[in-house]
């Protein structure tokens, strides 16, 4: 063996730590060099992958040099004296051995530390060392080239690996193609199945499908992947499946999934839910079975769906078809091409009283009458195999021998190819058809209802009374009658309301009637009447009369009291024509003109008033136009208190601007809105139009409020108080700004309904007034029930007093103020004209007035200069 550089030894480096925290990482650990008695602390560096050390004190001083930092990556600088040690010409050589480091020692430098400044002498036992040292040498050497020997087998043995790894690979590359091809294929085999077909995976979502799904359900691949399979299902079809399963030890995540996999497999009918789930459902067969994998694990299952809706539709007309056959009240048979019965329904044998046993394989000659001719059944045989068909009544014979009228109808069926192959005969029994006809002439002129003659018999009979009144020389009158408030009461209470309503009215008519009179209702609320023989028309006026005081006592309607009035228009033959349609459009136009004048009046035809009529129907044309143009205005007149001390409000009073016509009052057009429920509309915009104005007078007027009158449409409506809080929420109007005026004539219309409404406005902290009281028919019990706080004395009696306190004109007046004081409400008295009337209201205490005396009605404009800006100027 030869010797080594005696120089150099290898040390190995005891008790390394690895220093991560410092920048950069190194190792400190600890060498025995030869001649010390204490071992050397000494830092390692990885520099660009070769080992340098340098001792961890400095030879200057001894300075502790672990933590110091490299500068340009191999200079270490002493923090004490900044001597600079450079890693590079380091005289400590280091390697890496099985995990340890070895340091070659060259014995003829120096290691000046502050611990030890020995110098290495030379000599026999110095000598020795560097021998040892050089076998020590000698013998890493040797075991580094074992060591690198057995790093090319192992690298060797590596090369080999990755080539069988690459070789492995290929391999795998290959047959992910082929799985990716046999993918396709299957998806193209799925493709062309036309069921549906769907892979759910074990917790029952959906992995795999194909079009006909996306075709079939109007859902993409993409938003049905991932989802569950049950969100296919109705919520009931789970439910169902749902209450079929047992209890089970594991969390259900898919009842359809469970169903299969208690038994494996699983069929059944289902509807299916769509992209469209609003529309009408297709219903499915679905089979199904677990899909497990080649070691026997549960991977899913496949579901495949058929689509039966057809069959089912077929099935369901079927079985349609079997229960209108069987349940049909008509007798149905069927026969073969021979005439022999095969098969008949339930009314067959009530009809003609024989058993189904006793009838099938019969031919239908056993129900034969003999009552008619063989000519007639010639025709008969003739029509069905001419033009499949027959239909006409037959006279038949029942079991029991009865003759009865049948009216019958065959029919020939044939397949496909245009053979014969049955034939099905309905027959009705039409026994009671005659007696049903006369009983359908007799309701023919005869109202259902009140039972009076209708239009068509009252037209007889009038044409009829018309002939006599020619020969005989004398006069007859036709009476037109139209109930008042008739709709309020349909409205308000429901069409059974106004049913028992006209009931009662008719029954009312008949007993003002003489014996040879005739009434005849003739639709809706309208009612005629035929008063023949007459020679003068004292008659006339004196039925008229009674006619309109029986209708205006209240009715009683069940739990409710309602008020109604008529008005009537009359026409006299032959003075207002000579035919029944020119006589009873004149009454009709009559009827018409005294609804105008105010109704519950009577009116005689006039020459003239179909001129009027037409003038009415063009001006309830022109006010539709003007709600739709807001032709309106309103305007505003004060009340003032007694002492007209102050305003205390104004009552909100409108006006129609017509073009090319000026201002329109409301006597002329509000009957009419009524009439036609335009007043709904028109209402609104007056409710609307006064909340915005008091929203702006009350900010400036303290304690200032706006009167409002309703009227029986608008009140009684069910949608009102809803309207009535949207408008106040719009206009952001505070209730207390505002009041609504109703007259005795609306509340006693439908009292119970009336007073639950005023007392929902009440609530809201809106002020209810009655206005024109005295007029009306109200009683002091009702009007203790009501929720009034103001009562308005009609005009008509303060235009009425005479200037006379000691007059019953001037003690009713202070009746109803002494009235309203007693309920606690404030008496407002309307048409204040003279300076004597406003003396005997303030000696009465009246709380306030209103009328020309202190102003006239004014425009918004107006009114804020004189009242809102001045005030009460004495």
């Amino acid at each position: 063996m030869s010797r080594q550089n005696p120089n150099f030894r290898d040390a190995v480096v005891e008790s390394v730590t690895f220093l991560d925290s410092t920048a950069p990482p190194r190792w400190k650990g600890r060498v025995q060099l030869p001649g010390e008695h204490r071992p050397v602390d000494i830092l390692i560096f990885n520099l660009q992958g070769e080992f340098q050390a340098v001792p961890a004190l400095c030879p200057h001083e001894g300075c502790d040099l672990t933590h110091c930092p490299l500068l340009n990556e191999n200079i270490l600088v002493c923090p004490a004296h900044s001597r600079r040690i450079d890693l590079k010409v380091s005289e400590l050589r280091v390697k890496e051995l099985d995990g340890q480091f070895l340091v070659s020692l060259n014995t003829t430098s120096l290691f000046e530390t502050a611990e030890n400044r020995t110098e290495i002498t030379s000599g026999s036992e110095g000598f020795e060392t560097v021998l040892q040292l050089r076998e020590e040498i000698d013998k890493l050497r040797l075991a580094t080239l074992k060591q690198e020997k057995q790093i090319r087998v192992i690298t060797q043995s590596m090369d080999a690996m990755l080539s069988e790894s690459e070789q492995q690979k290929l391999k795998l590359k290959e047959k992910v193609h082929q799985q990716q091809a046999l993918s396709r294929f299957v998806d193209r085999v799925m493709d062309t199945i036309d069921d549906l077909l769907v892979v759910i995976d074990t917790e029952g979502r959906i992995l795999r499908l194909n079009t006909a799904v996306e075709r079939e359900l109007g859902l993409t691949e993409a938003e049905l992947l991932g989802t569950g399979i049950d969100e296919l299902l109705t919520p009931l079809e789970q439910q169902h499946l749902a209450g079929q399963l047992p209890d089970l030890p594991w969390p259900i995540r898919s009842v359809l999934l469970e169903t299969i996999r208690l038994s494996g497999y699983y069929a059944g009918e289902h509807e299916l839910l769509g992209k469209n789930r609003d529309n009408a459902k297709s219903i499915y067969w679905l089979k199904s079975s677990l899909l497990h994998s080649e070691q026997g694990k549960l991977e899913g299952a496949v579901v495949t769906a058929l689509n039966i809706t057809e069959l089912k539709n077929r099935e369901t007309q079927l079985q349609l078809s079997a229960k209108v056959f069987e349940n049909s009240s008509e007798a149905i048979f069927i026969t073969d091409p021979q005439g022999t019965i095969m098969e008949v329904n339930a009314a067959f044998c009530s009809i003609t009283g024989y058993e189904r046993s006793e009838v099938l394989g019969r031919n239908p000659r056993i129900l034969k009458s003999k009552l008619h001719d063989k000519p007639f059944y010639k025709r008969l045989w003739r029509s069905l195999l001419d033009e499949g068909g027959w239909k006409g009544e037959i006279w038949d014979r029942r079991k029991n021998g009865e003759f009865c009228p049948m009216l019958l109808s065959i029919n020939a069926v044939a397949d496909k190819l245009g053979q014969l192959t049955h034939y099905v005969a309905i027959s009705t029994d039409i026994s009671h058809q005659k007696q049903t006809e006369r009983e359908l002439k007799q309701l023919a002129y005869y109202d259902v209802l009140t039972s009076l003659p209708n239009r068509s018999l009252f037209k007889d009979r009038f044409e009829h009374e018309i002939c006599l009144a020619e020969r005989n020389n004398t006069r007859l009158a036709l009476f037109f009658l139209d109930l008042d408030h008739f709709k309020n009461v349909n409205d308000t209470l429901g069409h059974w309301a106004g049913d028992c309503l006209l009931q009662i009215i008719s029954t009312r008519i008949q007993g003002c009637l003489r014996k040879t009179d005739t009434v005849a209702r003739m639709g809706g609320d309208e009612f005629t009447i035929i008063l023949p023989g007459l020679i003068g028309i004292t008659d006339v006026t004196e039925l008229a009369r009674k006619l309109i005081d029986a209708m205006t006592k209240p009715v009683q309607i069940k739990d409710h009291t309602v008020f109604v009035g008529v008005s009537i228009g009359i026409a006299i033959f032959p003075d207002d024509g000579n035919d029944f349609y020119t006589l009873t459009k004149h009454a009709d136009t009559a009827m018409y003109a005294a609804k105008a004048k105010g109704r519950g009046l009577f009116q005689y035809y006039e020459a003239g008033m179909n001129e009027a009529a037409h003038q009415r129907l063009l001006l309830e044309n022109a006010l539709r136009l003007a709600i739709e143009r807001e032709e309106f205005q309103l305007y505003y007149q004060p009340k003032a208190d007694s002492s007209l001390s102050r305003i205390t409000g104004a009552e909100a009073l409108i006006r129609w601007r017509r073009p090319g016509f000026g201002i329109i009052p409301p006597d002329r057009f509000i009957a009419i809105a009524e009439e036609t429920a335009l007043i709904i509309p028109l209402g609104k915009w007056i409710l609307k139009t006064a909340c915005l104005q008091a929203k702006a007078w009350a900010n400036q007027l303290a304690g200032f409020r706006i009167a409002v009158n309703l009227s029986p449409l608008q009140l009684l409506a069910d949608d009102f108080i809803a309207v009535l809080d949207r408008i106040l929420a719009e206009t952001g109007t505070k209730p207390e700004w505002i009041e609504l005026e109703v007259t005795e004539g609306l509340v006693m219309l439908d009292i119970e309904k009336a007073t639950e409404r005023l007392h929902q406005i009440r609530e809201r902290g809106i002020h209810v007034a009655m206005d024109d009281f005295g007029t009306g028919y109200s009683s002091l019990s009702y009007l203790q029930k009501l929720p009034i706080h103001t009562l308005k004395i009609d005009r008509s009696f303060i235009m009425a007093y005479t200037n006379d306190p000691a007059s019953s004109e001037a003690a009713f007046i202070k009746t109803i103020v002494s009235f309203g004081q007693v309920l606690n409400m404030t008496v407002v008295a309307e048409g204040v004209e003279t300076e004597s009337q406003l003396a005997l209201l303030q000696s009465f205490g009246c709380d306030e007035i209103q009328g020309y005396y202190l102003s006239p009605p004014l425009s918004a404009d107006e009114f804020q200069r004189r009242w809102i800006d001045h005030g009460i100027v004495e």
